[in-house]
């Protein structure tokens, strides 16, 4: 089950992410869900993933017993969040395993980066799109400063303001965290110092967890294996994910 990029369709991801073949190969099926533009989701969210996971399942007789549930960018949260619901409720179809790709794990600090982002006077309004949707999004739906850190905490899977873990059910399970710490390409091309970026908190999150015991949890760091299918060099890519050895993991 893969969850897409923001604002990326079922299309774009089979192009960026060439998984399909080698899957068939192996006799895994992969869902590409077009639920996108989630940056969060909630419990009716998670509630309504795990029935339509429930009757594909059924549909086309798929073993429930070696779910593998990943995603790229804000993908990843979704699913360590949808996850995390399905061990919590001890739900037949808790996969065995989850992944991300350069995910925003600590949303607090996505909006805090986003808040820097808006101050900088050199950025255009093309370059601050982004980060104005994020913030006005957040502040529509947590509020504003205590309230929403308090509320974001609850969506986020993981809070390092106030050391929330909103996903603790999966420490024992196989967790897989992707990311290209390229600190320089960041610097160059987007302004943004390597402390906002996702490499940054996958990097301390990773640290975190370890010290918590999550005997599961592998951090996967690449180095200049980022583009995009049209050649562009960008760390934030499903390149970054070696497919066969992926599907070697799943296969473990």
């Amino acid at each position: 089950m893969l969850f897409l990029a923001g604002g990326n369709t079922s299309k774009e991801t089979k192009e960026e992410f060439d998984i399909l073949s080698t899957a068939a190969e192996n006799n895994i099926s992969v869902l590409l869900m077009n639920f996108n533009r989630h940056l969060w989701i909630d419990e009716k969210d998670a509630n309504l993933l795990a029935q339509q996971l429930e009757f594909v399942t059924q549909q086309y007789h798929l073993n429930k017993e070696k779910i593998y549930i990943g995603g790229m960018s804000i993908g990843g949260n979704v699913s360590l969040t949808l996850s995390n619901y399905l061990h919590q409720t001890n739900s037949t179809l808790a996969p065995k395993g989850v992944f991300i790709v350069d995910s925003p794990v600590d949303l607090h600090a996505l909006y805090e980066s986003s808040e820097k982002d808006v101050a900088n006077p050199d950025f255009s309004e093309e370059r601050l799109a982004e980060a104005k949707w994020i913030i006005n999004s957040f502040e529509e739906s947590f509020g504003k400063e205590d309230d929403l850190i308090k509320n974001i905490q609850n969506m986020s899977p993981f809070t390092f303001k106030s050391k929330i873990n909103s996903v603790p059910f999966l420490q024992g399970i196989k967790v897989r965290m992707y990311t290209e710490p390229d600190a320089l390409w960041w610097k160059e091309n987007r302004q943004t110092d390597f402390e906002s970026t996702n490499a940054f908190s996958i990097q301390e999150l990773t640290k975190q967890l370890k010290e918590k015991k999550w005997n599961s949890l592998e951090l996967i760091e690449i180095q200049n294996k980022g583009y995009r299918a049209n050649g562009e060099r960008h760390p934030h890519s499903w390149s970054i994910v070696n497919i066969s050895k992926l599907i070697d993991w799943i296969n473990e």
